[in-house]
């Protein structure tokens, strides 16, 4: 898997103990990302195209716990199969009570504490247990890799906004 063409993550190379100190710095960076921010302001689009930076908290929150939901199940299985997401149309259907920034900080908090206890527990033997998400294979060490990059890529998307947003 190549690099993120977005943010530069490269996933593959994200050792298990950095992706895990990672996901536990994650509760304390999206507090301080959204400290001082205006409810209004957070929940502003700068354009149609973009999220506001509630939506790419709350984005976070669900990957998350997502991948909090699945690292069991590929654990637990010879083969577990995922269906594919599409963001956009999620991001699109959720109600606007979500959009709530103590909601969505403490659901950050608690799904990273759960992730982190989760991949604690892991033995070293489990993290080669294939998957699928759609027609794409991975291993069970990809879900703490891709949790470390989507909680460092949507806190770069929310510092842009917030400065889109504040000059």
């Amino acid at each position: 898997m190549a690099a993120c063409p977005v943010c530069g993550f490269d996933e593959a190379t994200l050792s298990l103990g950095d992706a895990t100190d990672a996901i536990r710095t994650f509760a304390r960076r999206y507090r301080e990302a959204l400290a001082g921010v205006a409810d209004d302001l957070a929940r502003q689009q700068p354009d149609p195209d973009t999220w506001s930076m509630l939506g790419y908290a709350v984005h976070a929150r669900e990957v998350l716990e997502l991948l909090g939901g699945s690292l069991p199940v590929v654990l637990n299985s010879s083969a577990a199969a995922f269906p594919p997401i599409d963001v956009d149309e999620v991001a699109s259907g959720r109600p606007e009570w979500v959009l709530d920034t103590d909601l969505t900080l403490g659901g950050i908090s608690i799904s990273c504490e759960d992730l982190v206890e989760q991949i604690t527990a892991v033995p070293l033997t489990g993290w080669d247990r294939p998957f699928t998400i759609g027609d794409a294979a991975y291993t069970a060490i990809w879900i703490p890799r891709h949790a470390a990059h989507e909680g460092a890529h949507h806190l770069r998307d929310i510092a842009r906004v917030r400065a889109i947003l504040t000059g």
